[in-house]
């Protein structure tokens, strides 16, 4: 999710959290409490993760006896977490996992790439893209870009994620250059996937990865 768009989703937060408080009306300090919370938590989980301080502190204000000290409660939490957000200290839980699952299986694609004899360089090619599309299905699920399971590619994630704004032109069509050399090896022509392809393919696939999940890999 982009910078400025949880940075403005915090202050629209705050800004209603801090006009609810102005109700008279007890079962409309309930809903707009209700609103502000779950929205709240929808926001900070997405980013910080669901067993972030920040989730927990939110499900605790929740538990609190009236919606003023609910909203008081989360206006703290949203507020902390802006700041720290802002001054670059939130760490994304689910991306460390993440990043640890796809650096796993980019290690095997190399390991199968140096064996000498017994793999063809087409399955190292194979095995590093699955490390690519599995990050890059993520990353389309957390700044929710759906995309239905049977149309679910390589080169369909990186071409949403384009039109999305995320990436430049460039990586997409690198990508897709990936998921081009993949479909070769998947379909049999492995004549297609020299030794050189292969490695160069999962070296450019383990650049990309750095970069976007610096300094997890």
């Amino acid at each position: 999710m982009e910078k400025e768009i949880v940075v403005r989703r915090c202050d629209e937060l705050l800004k209603r959290a801090q006009l609810a408080g102005y109700h008279n009306y007890a079962h409309t300090e309930y809903e707009a409490a209700s609103e502000v919370i779950s929205r709240a938590t929808t926001l900070l989980r997405s980013v910080a993760g669901p067993t972030s301080s920040y989730a927990i502190d939110l499900a605790e204000a929740k538990k609190l006896y009236s919606p003023r000290e609910q909203l008081r409660a989360a206006r703290g939490v949203v507020s902390a977490f802006k700041t720290d957000f802002e001054n670059g200290e939130i760490i994304d839980v689910r991306q460390q996992v993440e990043a640890i699952v796809v650096s796993e299986i980019l290690e095997q694609a190399k390991k199968l790439l140096n064996r000498t004899t017994g793999f063809h360089p087409a399955a190292a090619l194979l095995v590093g893209c699955v490390a690519a599309e599995e990050y890059l299905r993520n990353w389309c699920e957390s700044i929710g870009l759906s995309i239905t399971p049977p149309k679910r590619s390589l080169s369909l994630f990186a071409e949403e994620l384009h039109k999305a704004g995320v990436i430049p032109l460039p990586e997409s069509r690198r990508i897709q250059e990936w998921s081009d050399y993949r479909n070769s090896a998947a379909h049999g022509e492995w004549p297609k996937i020299t030794e050189k392809i292969a490695g160069r393919v999962l070296h450019e696939i383990q650049d990309f990865l750095i970069e976007k999940l610096k300094p997890s890999i």
